[in-house]
């Protein structure tokens, strides 16, 4: 009930998520490279993931122009990346993407949503555990500069 209001919320302010387009290719790559940074040379890598059959990637559009984006891997359920331009952060953009992805792998009939986040990102992890993500451990040098990640899942709840 809760995503569906915020999903009409969106489109009153027309906004919308969509299936990322081939255009958005570019986007995703220079995000990956200012957002990810700090961990690796994921405007590189992100991008590769984009084109990947197995991968679901998903646009927040407004006024025409992409803010953000969210990825899942469709085989194992892993939310791959979210990212917002750091201008919107904060304003909803992240839960609604979020959201989003969430709807996705309940009708893909995923029973468990896993994701790794940086250990120190308290940010990121305070968004997590609001949506209900629960840490699951760590993982030492998850990310290609080395730094350790926490492992987080949350369980999926399917309407019938």
């Amino acid at each position: 009930m809760v995503r569906k209001k915020e999903e009409r919320r969106y489109a009153k302010q027309g906004d919308f998520i969509r299936l990322a387009i081939e255009d958005d290719c570019g986007f995703i790559g220079r995000l990956s490279s200012e957002v990810f940074s700090t961990f690796g040379d994921y405007g590189e890598t992100v991008p590769q993931w984009f084109v990947n059959s197995g991968i679901i990637t998903v646009t927040y559009v407004k006024n025409g122009h992409p803010l953000g984006f969210a990825m899942l891997s469709v085989l194992s359920g892993e939310i791959l990346a979210i990212a917002v331009i750091p201008k919107y952060q904060r304003s909803g953009v992240g839960s609604a993407l979020l959201n989003h992805i969430e709807n996705l792998a309940s009708r893909l009939g995923l029973i468990t949503l896993l994701l790794h986040t940086a250990k120190d990102n308290d940010v990121a992890h305070s968004f997590f555990q609001k949506a209900g993500f629960e840490v699951l451990g760590t993982q030492e040098e998850y990310y290609p500069r080395g730094q350790p990640a926490l492992i987080m899942s949350k369980g999926i709840y399917h309407n019938r």
